[in-house]
């Protein structure tokens, strides 16, 4: 794929990371679509991709529900083309709990914590698929989970890339008749010598 004026939809995008790809892609002359959920995060994000030269389009999205990512994907499409990829960038507030964690989380919050993981995942990921095949674009989807930064131990961080490499697996599978390529890239923490915590990209395709 040439990724020289592709539509490059980036979820998230107001996030540190969300930016730093968005700069990235912009800088390769790619149109990139910059979506979020906080007005002020996006527009920091959208200006730092014209400094860079970009070609970027903003979208707020005022809540993630289903008719919104329905219509986000349809607003993407009048404005800037058919998408050729999805960065699927989650990032929630919390971690998906480990089954013997000894802090027992309320019904709600586990129910909620994982309700999130994969409804954003498989929203946006359902949205561009749909885009991509009534348009006949051979396009790309990558999940990429965010990094916590509180109390983030390996077990936490472990679950939530099972939630992620089962649905990128999955659709992965779904997918292949129609040459829509899905990877993942699973964040791995490792405690290096001086003692701090670092994370680490892995890449899980099928």
């Amino acid at each position: 794929m040439n990724i020289a004026k592709s539509v490059i939809v980036i979820t998230a995008a107001g996030t540190p990371t969300g930016r730093a790809m968005a700069e990235h892609f912009c800088k390769l002359n790619a149109r990139v679509a910059l979506v979020d959920t906080d007005c002020q995060k996006l527009q920091a994000t959208y200006e730092a991709c014209l400094k860079a030269g970009g070609i970027c389009f903003s979208f707020f999205l005022a809540n993630r529900s289903v008719d919104n990512i329905a219509y986000l994907f349809e607003e993407i499409n009048r404005e800037m083309g058919a998408v050729d990829v999805l960065i699927n960038y989650w990032q929630a507030g919390s971690s998906v709990p480990g089954l013997l964690t000894h802090k027992h989380p309320a019904n709600d919050s586990i129910a909620d914590t994982i309700a999130d993981v994969a409804s954003n995942l498989y929203l946006f990921g359902r949205g561009a698929a749909f885009n991509m095949l009534d348009k006949g674009r051979k396009g790309v989807i990558v999940n990429i989970p965010g990094v916590m930064s509180d109390q983030g131990v390996n077990q936490a961080l472990d679950s939530s890339n099972a939630v992620i490499k089962g649905l990128t697996q999955s659709w992965a599978q779904e997918l292949e008749h129609a040459n829509i390529r899905v990877g993942g890239v699973l964040p791995r923490m490792r405690h290096s010598e001086d003692g701090n915590v670092r994370y680490t990209p892995r890449l899980t395709t099928t």
